[in-house]
């Protein structure tokens, strides 16, 4: 694949230059669909959030005693997550929290129509093809998302991601929970870059 990304002084990736993020097509709001939103707070999350979170989340935009909206402004979606993470994981650092908050997401994704039909598809494909469908794959669950996959080894690749918000850990989870659906083992990520929209992500597993 196309290798988009530069490398800082530490040789680790630092991302697209600014020139290759212009050429995205970003839309004019980034959005999280609604059904994005019942995978976590309804399926994953809905019997932990006491009384007092769900007040809050309702201050941030989110009201769980109403029908779900088709789709929920970026901002919004940040902010319940920070939310959900001190809410339901109080004793972990919040970093940690809302990494745990990603990998939820996932668990209750798969109970949406949606979620079912990738993650029993990502099962057949298997990591390396399922991370190759990144983009489509967060597509399913909201209109913003591009990625770039560099491979650096057999089953070492670098993932970019131009937009994860201010969390990167969050998205972490995510695709930790992802692979881990698709089959990986002695699977490892982390997060090599990040400037507080996009973010790199180093994923590495056994044969």
């Amino acid at each position: 694949m196309d290798d988009h990304s530069s490398r800082g002084d530490d040789g680790l990736a630092a991302g697209p230059s600014l020139a290759a993020r212009v050429r995205l097509n970003a839309p004019a709001e980034l959005l999280v669909f609604g059904h994005t939103f019942e995978g976590l707070f309804q399926r994953a999350l809905g019997g932990r959030l006491d009384a007092k979170a769900r007040q809050r989340l309702e201050q941030a935009g989110l009201n769980l005693g109403k029908k779900l909206l088709p789709a929920y402004p970026f901002d919004v979606w940040m902010r319940c997550i920070a939310i959900a993470a001190e809410s339901v994981y109080p004793a972990l650092p919040q970093t940690e929290a809302r990494r745990q908050i990603g990998r939820d997401l996932v668990h209750g994704y798969r109970e949406t129509y949606l979620g079912r039909a990738m993650l029993a598809l990502a099962k057949v494909l298997g990591p390396k093809r399922t991370l190759q469908r990144s983009a489509h794959n967060f597509r399913t669950g909201n209109n913003y998302t591009e990625t770039r996959l560099t491979e650096r080894a057999p089953n070492v690749h670098e993932l970019w991601m131009n937009e994860v918000g201010p969390y990167p850990e969050f998205t972490q989870g995510i695709i930790e929970a992802g692979l881990l659906e698709a089959g990986a083992r002695g699977l490892k990520v982390d997060v090599v870059w990040h400037d507080g929209h996009g973010a790199t992500y180093r994923v590495s597993w056994d044969d």
